[in-house]
């Protein structure tokens, strides 16, 4: 078994990194994010707009969700081996935004939007172990909580900022100016990355793992395997549901301003709840906080059931802004815990986002079938069942991780 170095005894990031290593991740997280953030529902609407099927929709977004699963733990290895992790995080984020922003250009069929769209999500799949990853080399565990709420608060500030400038390119421009948009914030990701500088993470070695400390031991900690369990229910009945919103709104004759705010009012609440997860997380625990988040999903998902008023479906996305916004930031803290002194938190930050990667493929291609034969209804009241799975996997069988004062 390898070993690694341990932990600092105090953090170099909070407060005393110097502030350009400080702007440099968090515009990494502000522009990344709206690299992301409302891709998937303008999409759904862009391909329902050129007559594509509901099922066939969301095959194209489980083709996003497939170059996810099959590039998320890889991804999560190689940044645990990698040492030029910046450069590595400019090539993905230039690389979504080139797959992304020639979406209208190309003709609207499978075989021509589907491997854009597949190679976009494989790209995708590095963010979160390398943004993770620069945390913790700047932070080391014992800031870890403080810098991934404020990470993750700049994340969804990021979404935020995508919701409003595709409302307004949308209306100003027409729906393809969305897509060139993308396009051009990857480079300003790419280019907020290289802010961070090589000298300045302290903790780096604390964030590696040599080769041999990889998937084998994790998979025989008990801990990890009930995560991976509940963060797969939670993400299958998660990841379609935003596009299948959008698509909603779209059927139900709702505007290009209703489908962004589907992004926006989630966003908005996530960003006071990831810097009040950080903290509350530190303070009461991490499982009763992370709690909070996997109940919120089954209720978010199963009110949609009940409801065929596009505004009534913005403003029940409050639920997932608790949900999502809790989960960005106690995942990390969790895996932190969970390797702390023996390494691999990069490679299980993969893992845990392959099960995410999981739902990203899984749920479009059941919510097709659904919805195309059943309806939307019964498709939300579905995956409300595997969310609320997933909660009680969770709420019985994974032990709080927080050890001692932190």
């Amino acid at each position: 078994m390898s070993t690694v170095a341990g932990p600092p005894t105090a953090p170099t990031f909070v407060p005393g990194a110097a502030l350009r290593d400080r702007v440099g991740l968090n515009a990494a997280n502000f522009f990344l994010a709206e690299l992301t953030g409302v891709i998937m529902p303008f999409l759904a609407k862009l391909l329902a707009g050129d007559g594509w099927r509901d099922d066939a929709i969301q095959f194209t977004a489980a083709a996003c969700g497939l170059g996810v699963f099959l590039m998320q733990t890889p991804a999560g290895v190689l940044t645990d081996r990698v040492r030029n992790r910046r450069l590595l995080l400019a090539a993905a984020s230039l690389a979504v935004g080139a797959c992304f922003g020639v979406l209208p250009l190309v003709p609207a069929t499978g075989w021509a939007v589907g491997p854009l769209v597949f190679v976009g999500g494989a790209a995708q799949a590095f963010f979160v172990p390398l943004l993770g990853a620069l945390a913790l080399g700047l932070a080391g565990h014992t800031a870890l909580h403080r810098v991934m709420g404020e990470n993750q608060g700049w994340n969804h500030a990021g979404n935020i900022a995508a919701a409003l400038t595709a409302m307004a390119v949308a209306s100003w421009l027409g729906l393809s100016a969305v897509f060139y948009t993308v396009a051009a914030v990857s480079v300003l990701a790419a280019a907020s990355v290289f802010l961070i500088r090589p000298g300045d993470r302290a903790n780096e070695p604390a964030a590696r793992t040599r080769a041999g400390a990889g998937l084998r031991d994790l998979f025989r900690d008990r801990r990890v395997l009930v995560l991976f369990a509940s963060v797969a229910l939670f993400h299958l009945a998660n990841a379609p549901v935003m596009p299948l919103v959008g698509q909603y709104i779209a059927r139900l004759g709702g505007s290009d301003t209703q489908v962004a705010a589907v992004v926006l009012v989630a966003q908005v609440v996530m960003v006071p709840v990831a810097v009040l997860a950080g903290r509350w997380c530190h303070t009461w625990g991490r499982k009763p906080v992370f709690a909070v988040g996997f109940v919120a999903l089954p209720v978010r998902i199963l009110l949609y059931s009940f409801t065929s008023d596009p505004w009534v479906l913005v403003a029940l996305q409050v639920f997932d802004g608790i949900g999502a916004g809790i989960y960005g930031v106690v995942v990390a803290v969790v895996c932190a815990d969970l390797t702390r002194g023996r390494g691999g938190f990069n490679a299980l930050q993969g893992l845990l986002a392959t099960a995410l990667a999981v739902g990203g493929v899984l749920g479009p291609l059941v919510a097709g079938p659904l919805v195309q034969h059943l309806g939307f209804a019964p498709a939300f009241r579905a995956f409300a069942a595997a969310a609320a799975a997933g909660a009680v996997v969770f709420l019985t069988l994974m032990p709080e991780t927080k050890e001692g004062d932190q």
